[in-house]
């Protein structure tokens, strides 16, 4: 989740950072922002890098599209302007007393080695704007949470970022447009050297899946398998998860309960029951790269005969879709794989609670949840068909009886098909029920 950024009192930040980490070749840096020059060619991208830093967290984590277009992990402060008309890039740096960050200083040197145009002290940002506010520009930015109501904002965007604001008051006559998903799907093609890393993050989260499975126990709280799954994902080498883990118990499952976990200081814990099902949505980081998977599992280690049935005919649903997942396939296909192999199971279900569950699932506006989404620096929407190089999760999320239901793994997808990244994780309700007792 996003939260409100501000600087810190440089006395609160620390001043030892590692050097610039870059995810490849500063010539593919280079290329990706001039992209991003393409896409926004009416006017500026301005990013902000994090602002903010807190020492008791687990270390310094940059927002993904600066660190996408820049390839740094560790400057606070640091503001990136793209010129869409020109294709030149600027970077305005905080001097280093400022925030404690050396990553990236003023100057032709650091310009030359990130390959911008300019490297320059972030006093030059009001000279820049100025002179885009001579021109009428348009000034592209990142939406976040609203932190104000509309009527005390700067404009009638309240998701502006604070810093948006100020900028909207001090330059009326510029244009400040959201991005909205333009820049995530610049992001969504991987090359090379980004699949590399979201191999690696998805073989690291299938240990922290497992680790976290062998964990779930009646009488335990949801809290005592999420640190199994973090301790997991840096024992893997990852740099821990990708994101917190959702052991989502019972009706903590049941969408879109689980999002209130994001602004709960005890993350929806709760003690697991025995007769419950468990969401486990997990993801371990590596090189910034994120994973994400998960399975229903129960939390007696055996699903009740009603569970067993509906679970064995959503995972046969699933795999119906995975046959979709392909170069030009849309979210769509696939949920039509997905039903019609719910439909074509119900005949030969016993539960009443299956055919309930499949007569509502077969209804794409009575699972609101159910998606397809890309998997890289940070989740996000697919933009129409699949393309060739994305990662993507295929995530059907569905409840019934007060229970959630839920199937998750990470695919690279081809131009014929795509290849599974989660590879060893169990399925069928026996094949999750023989791993679990194989730990207890």
């Amino acid at each position: 989740m996003k939260l409100p950024q501000a600087f810190l009192p440089a006395a609160l930040v620390f001043s030892c950072l590692a050097a610039a980490s870059l995810p490849e070749e500063e010539t593919g840096l280079q290329e990706r922002r001039q992209r991003a020059a393409r896409e926004f060619s009416d006017g500026v991208l301005l990013l902000h890098s994090k602002a903010v830093t807190d020492f008791v967290a687990d270390g310094y984590r940059e927002q993904a599209a600066f660190f996408y277009l820049t390839g740094l992990e560790n400057s606070p402060g640091t503001i990136l302007a793209i010129d869409g008309k020109t294709a030149d890039s600027w970077l305005f740096t905080p001097p280093a007393a400022a925030l404690a960050t050396t990553e990236v200083q003023p100057g032709a040197a650091d310009a030359k080695k990130l390959r911008l145009g300019h490297v320059v002290d972030w006093k030059e940002l009001e000279g820049f704007l100025a002179q885009q506010a001579l021109a009428r520009a348009k000034i592209y930015y990142e939406r976040q949470t609203a932190e104000l109501p509309q009527n005390l904002s700067a404009k009638e965007e309240n998701r502006a970022p604070a810093w948006i604001q100020l900028l909207q008051i001090k330059w009326p006559a510029l244009e400040f447009k959201p991005i909205g998903g333009r820049l995530a799907s610049l992001m969504a093609v991987e090359s090379p050297d980004e699949q590399a890393a979201s191999r690696a993050a998805a073989r690291a989260t299938v240990q922290a899946f497992l680790a976290g499975m062998s964990a779930i126990r009646p009488g335990l709280r949801q809290r005592s398998v999420e640190v199994v799954v973090e301790s997991a994902c840096w024992n893997a080498g990852a740099h821990g998860v990708s994101f917190w883990p959702w052991v989502m118990a019972g009706p903590n499952a049941v969408f879109p309960k689980p999002f209130e976990s994001d602004s709960r200081y005890d993350h929806l814990d709760s003690v697991m029951q025995a007769g419950d099902l468990v969401r486990l949505d997990v993801g371990c980081e590596w090189r910034h790269h994120q994973g994400d998977l998960g399975r229903t599992v129960p939390v007696s280690g055996r699903y009740t005969p009603d569970q067993r049935e509906l679970w064995n005919a959503f995972v046969a649903a699933y795999r119906a879709g995975v046959q979709e997942l392909r170069e030009g396939a849309t979210e769509a296909q696939v949920f039509e794989a997905w039903k019609k192999e719910l439909l074509r199971r119900r005949a030969t279900l016993n539960s009443a609670l299956a055919k309930q569950a499949i007569d509502s699932w077969s209804d794409r506006k009575n699972i609101p949840y159910w998606q397809v989404h890309t998997m890289n620096l940070e989740a996000g929407f697919v933009e129409g068909a699949l393309g060739a190089g994305m990662v993507i999760d295929f995530e059907p999320i569905a409840s019934i009886g007060g229970q959630g239901y839920y199937l998750e793994d990470m695919f690279l997808i081809t131009r014929d098909g795509a290849e599974l990244l989660t590879p060893g994780v169990p399925y069928t309700a026996e094949e999750i029920e023989a791993a679990m007792a194989s730990h207890r």
